[in-house]
C-alpha cells in the first residue's frame, strides 16, 4: 500500500479546516452586516441570512474599507482619524506606563527583599494591596476620591498614568524579585568581597543577570497594558476603545466595523511584542555572556527612549497635548508626583497597620521566652 506524500498529506489536513473557518467566518461576518443594515434599511429584516449570507459578508468587508479609507462623519471628519488619535492615546499610556512601573517595581522588589522589616513590611503589604484588588476598583477611587485636589494635578490623564502605574508596579516588583532571587546569592558575597559598593553590585552585577530572567514576563505585562489601558476609557481618556465607542453611537450602521478595527489594531500592537520578546531574550544572554557595554545603562536608555516616544504619540494624536508640549511635560511630571504621593501614602498607611501589631506580638512572645526561662532557671535552683 503506497504511502501518500506528505504534501498532500498536508493539504488534506487544512483543506477541511479553512472550509469550516471559512463557513463559520462567512456565517459571522453576515450576521453581523445584515444586523446593521436592518438599522438602515428595515425591509431586509425578512431576508434569509444563510442564502444571503456571502453577500452579507462582502458587503461588511467593504464597509470595513470604505470605513479605514474614505468614510467620514456628519463634520467631514475621516473616522481614521478619530481611531489614529486613541491610537496614539493608548501608545502614550503603554510606553509611559511600563518604564515607570519597572523603576517602582525595583525599588520595591529591593525592599521585599531588605533584611529590615520596616522596610519589607510596607513594600509587602503594598503588593499585596494592588495585586488582589481590581484595577478599576483602584482606577475609580483615585479618580473620585481625590477630586477634591487640584484639577491640574487630578485630572483624567494623570489619574489614569498613576493608577496604571500602581497597579503594573505591584505586577513587576514580584517578576523583578524572582529575578534576583534566581541568581546566585555567592555573587552578591564575592562583590562584597572584592570591595564593590551596593550600587555597583545591583548595577554591574545583579541587573545585567536579572534581564534575561525577568524579560519574557514583563514582556507578557506590556501585552496585557495594552488590553487595560481599554479601562480608561471609563475615566473619559479619548483612547482607542472610547474612540470606538463612540464611533459605534454616532454610526450604528458601521458599529461592528469599528469594533473589528480596533481589535485587529489591539491585535497587531500585542502580536509582533511575543517575537520581540524571543528575539531580545536570545541577544541579551549573548550580551550576558560577553558584555560590551553596561546593560543597565542601555535598560535606562530604552526606558527613556519609551518615556520620549510616549511623550511624542500623545503630542501628535491626544487632544490634551495638542499644540501644547509644555503641558505635555507638565502633566508628565503631575503623573509621576501623583503615583509616588499614592505609593507612599499606601506604603506607610497599610504598612504600619501590618508592622506595628506584628512588631507589638513579637515583642510580647519574646518577653514571654524570656519569662519562662527564667521561670524554668528558679525551678532548677
Amino acid at each position: 500500500m503506497r504511502r501518500i506524500p506528505p504534501s498532500l498529506r498536508f493539504l488534506l489536513m487544512i483543506v477541511p479546516v479553512i472550509l469550516v473557518f471559512g463557513i463559520c467566518g462567512t456565517l459571522t461576518l453576515g450576521a453581523l452586516d445584515k444586523s446593521q443594515t436592518v438599522i438602515t434599511n428595515p425591509a431586509t429584516a425578512n431576508e434569509p441570512l444563510i442564502g444571503n449570507a456571502f453577500g452579507f459578508a462582502i458587503h461588511f468587508l467593504q464597509e470595513t474599507v470604505r470605513v479605514l479609507t474614505v468614510g467620514v462623519d456628519n463634520q467631514g471628519t475621516p473616522y481614521h482619524s478619530f481611531l489614529l488619535s486613541g491610537l496614539g492615546l493608548t501608545i502614550t499610556f503603554c510606553f509611559l506606563t511600563m518604564p515607570l512601573a519597572l523603576i517602582c517595581g525595583l525599588v520595591l522588589a529591593l525592599m521585599s527583599r531588605s533584611p529590615l522589616r520596616i522596610l519589607r513590611v510596607p513594600a509587602r503589604a503594598y503588593v499585596e494591596f494592588f495585586r488582589n484588588t481590581p484595577f478599576l476598583v483602584q482606577m475609580l477611587a483615585i479618580y473620585y476620591g481625590l477630586a477634591v485636589l487640584p484639577h491640574d494635578f487630578v485630572d483624567p490623564f494623570t489619574v489614569g498614568l498613576a493608577a496604571l502605574v500602581l497597579n503594573y508596579a505591584a505586577y513587576e516588583c514580584e517578576n523583578l524579585r524572582a529575578g534576583i532571587a534566581a541568581l546566585d546569592k555567592g555573587q552578591g558575597e564575592a562583590a562584597a568581597t572584592l570591595g564593590l559598593s551596593g550600587w555597583q553590585t545591583l548595577r554591574l552585577i545583579i541587573i545585567p543577570q536579572m534581564i534575561p530572567v525577568v524579560l519574557p514576563p514583563v514582556i507578557n505585562d506590556m501585552i496585557y497594558l495594552f488590553k487595560d489601558s481599554s479601562i480608561l476609557s471609563l475615566i473619559t481618556i479619548q483612547e482607542l476603545t472610547l474612540q470606538t465607542q463612540n464611533l459605534a453611537r454616532r454610526v450604528p450602521s458601521n458599529s461592528w466595523q469599528f469594533y473589528l478595527i480596533a481589535a485587529v489594531i489591539y491585535l497587531l500592537l500585542s502580536l509582533p511584542l511575543g517575537k520581540l520578546a524571543r528575539v531580545a531574550e536570545t541577544r541579551i544572554k549573548s550580551a550576558v555572556a560577553a558584555p560590551k557595554r553596561d546593560l543597565t545603562v542601555v535598560a535606562l536608555q530604552i526606558f527613556a527612549a519609551m518615556i520620549f516616544v510616549g511623550w511624542v504619540c500623545g503630542l501628535l494624536t491626544a487632544q490634551d497635548f495638542r499644540g501644547n508640549a509644555i503641558r505635555g511635560i507638565g502633566q508628565l511630571f503631575a503623573g509621576v508626583g501623583l503615583l509616588l504621593t499614592i505609593g507612599v501614602v499606601v506604603m506607610v498607611v497599610l504598612g504600619a497597620l501590618v508592622y506595628l501589631p506584628s512588631t507589638a506580638f513579637i515583642l510580647l512572645r519574646g518577653r514571654g521566652k524570656t519569662g519562662d526561662r527564667k521561670s524554668l532557671v528558679a525551678i532548677s535552683k
